[in-house]
């Protein structure tokens, strides 16, 4: 079997090779990502207004959200361990196939009862947790390495974009105009399309590793559990002590841990702070999506110019700034501002939110891309989604439960400071210094 190692390099094209947009295995899972990405965003709001509309209760949304989250934060390191160990466009293929069908076993469930859509979405973010780190891990296989990071940055550019459009268009056009019988159709047969793009990707084959030398008499499933428990460790191994590693994951994980918290603040800010509908969230917020798409573009530009494991920290230090801010608009319109100049800051101060978050995401998964070894990335992304869904339900509950009890400014002011602790550890974790290649893994 030819190593991960060796297939990297044979895999990776030169750089000279010509524009990214040119390598069809990129253009293949960016193409199958955009559409995933798409039916993703709009079928979970069309879930989400199923289920309010059956049960009339938040409260069953939010079970409805924990059923898409926990998964990850379940089976995240024995997920990563697979991924390693498999061929990841045979799991990028599986996976795309299980959410389709069930997506299509939708059109059961609904008539069943809500629970047993709970059970159907709870199985398409399993299948998820696959998909999303094969390709995260997948990427370095066929894009140069000086195309890392702008490869990152055309997928964050698409995944904003995609999941605007997802929710401005396509979820409209379910709810009002097809129904959720025929959107439950249409997001099947679209993902059964992304999985035939994914067919063109090449072969990633896994890296030939010999496992653990345990005695026979404990059989194969004892030998299948010490191997799995090593590659865990050796996991946590290079987290601990690679400190770049380690900053790409807080850095990571901190930009997913502020989605779950900009969906939970944002609505209510903008009906406690500026008197409109939590539904206005979109509009009041929408120079927030433009401003992270232009970052997306100048991201390439800046990586040239400047370190990229100061990108990200920057970049969190002016969420922490602009939460702060926002946190701040709250109490002077508790000392008497009108909400026509509070609504012209928000949306002023929504512009440099989407550049900063924009900045985050694309230089860390580039980073970490760089320092994983090609054997241990499925492991690195998997953990980073499980740590990522873990740490955001938890920051759910902290925050959006102070917000809920004394009211949206102290939960901003308790998630800047939070996001303060973070951008201090990450200007830590990256200060100027000798680098090295990221420590050896142990032998197995």
């Amino acid at each position: 079997m030819i190593s991960e190692t060796e297939a990297d390099s044979a895999a990776t094209p030169d750089p000279s090779d010509g524009p990214l947009f040119r390598n069809r295995p990129f253009l293949a899972l960016w193409s199958a990502t955009g559409i995933q990405l798409i039916i993703n965003s709009a079928l979970q709001f069309v879930l989400l207004i199923w289920v309010l509309e059956q049960t009339g209760s938040p409260f069953a949304s939010t079970l409805l959200v924990i059923c898409l989250a926990a998964p990850p934060v379940a089976t995240g390191a024995v997920a990563g361990v697979l991924l390693d160990r498999f061929d990841k466009r045979r799991i990028l293929i599986v996976a795309v196939i299980v959410r389709a069908g069930l997506t299509a076993l939708l059109l059961l469930a609904d008539n069943v009862s809500v629970g047993a859509v709970y059970a159907v979405a709870f199985g398409t973010a399993l299948a998820g947790q696959f998909a999303v780190p094969a390709g995260a891990a997948a990427l370095p296989r066929f894009v140069a390495r000086r195309q890392l990071l702008s490869a990152n940055s055309a997928f964050q550019f698409t995944a904003t974009s995609t999941q605007l459009i997802g929710l401005v268009v396509l979820a409209p056009i379910m709810l009002k105009v097809i129904g959720f019988d025929a959107s439950y159709i249409l997001s099947a047969a679209a993902l059964a399309c992304s999985a035939v793009l994914l067919g063109f990707l090449p072969a990633l084959t896994p890296f030939d590793r010999t496992p653990h030398r345990v005695s026979e008499e404990f059989g194969q499933i004892r030998t299948a559990f010490a191997t799995t428990l090593h590659d865990i460790r050796a996991t946590g191994d290079l987290v601990w002590r690679d400190r770049l590693t380690a900053l790409a994951l807080i850095q990571l994980i901190s930009g997913v841990m502020l989605l779950f918290m900009f969906a939970v603040l944002v609505p209510q800010f903008v009906h406690e702070v500026l008197g409109r509908a939590e539904e206005d969230a979109v509009f009041v917020f929408w120079p927030t999506g433009f401003g992270a798409l232009l970052a997306l573009i100048c991201v390439p530009w800046l990586g040239r110019r400047f370190r990229i494991t100061s990108m990200a920290s920057v970049g969190l230090a002016m969420i922490t700034v602009t939460v702060t801010v926002f946190g701040v608009l709250d109490f002077l319109r508790a000392s008497g501002s009108t909400q026509d100049w509070l609504l012209a800051a928000t949306l002023i101060m929504a512009f440099p939110l989407g550049l900063a978050y924009a900045m985050v995401n694309a230089p860390a998964q580039t980073l970490l891309q760089e320092r994983a070894p090609p054997e241990m990335r499925g492991r690195l992304f998997s953990t980073q989604m499980m740590l990522a869904n873990a740490v955001s339900m938890l920051a759910l509950l902290l925050v959006g439960g102070v917000a809920d009890a004394a009211g949206v400014r102290q939960g901003l002011f308790l998630l800047g400071g939070g996001l303060f602790v973070i951008t201090l550890a990450s200007l830590w974790l990256g200060r100027r210094g000798p680098t090295h290649p990221p420590p050896e893994l142990p032998a197995a």
